[in-house]
């Protein structure tokens, strides 16, 4: 795969994406937060074959589907998934959990360990959630970075 990034003054940047059967993807990035997508078949360089324009939640929203947020297997003990060197981790707030009741900026993330959503049971998910987010029982966060990061924040928890 192929990225490749240019600024776009007054605008925002634009990245094209070349995958390997040679297929395209042209994503727009507006200052507004407003997001174009466009999708070039092979060897098609004049007009794209689709057009899709996002909000900038519905762009978050369609990064966590395709970043694995959203689905993750039920499985006995720790999910984990390998990204090359990193691994995602779903880690649930049991009651009695120190989790509950804090918010997400006073979590202890060690370097190398990212919050990429909190999956709230009957709520939309929330993707990056802001540091002002209240965390309560039955939250899953779904936490990525390297396997050493994540596991000193489990630990930590």
């Amino acid at each position: 795969m192929k990225v490749e990034e240019v600024v776009l003054p007054g605008v925002g940047r634009k990245y094209t994406v070349t995958v390997g059967s040679g297929d395209r993807i042209v994503i727009v990035v507006h200052s507004s937060g407003k997001r174009e997508l466009q999708y070039f078949e092979a060897g098609e360089d004049e007009e794209p074959s689709a057009a899709l324009d996002l909000t900038d939640e519905e762009a978050r929203e369609l990064g966590a589907i395709l970043a694995g947020v959203l689905f993750h297997p039920e499985a006995v003990g720790d999910t984990q998934s390998k990204l090359g060197q990193k691994v995602i981790e779903w880690i649930r707030v049991l009651p009695g959990s120190q989790l509950a009741g804090r918010r997400v900026g006073e979590l202890p993330l060690p370097q190398g360990a990212h919050l990429l959503a909190v999956d709230r049971p009957g709520a939309p998910l929330i993707p990056n959630p802001d540091p002002e987010t209240v965390l309560e029982v039955g939250d899953t966060l779904v936490v990525a970075g390297t396997r050493e990061a994540v596991e000193a924040l489990k630990r930590s928890l």
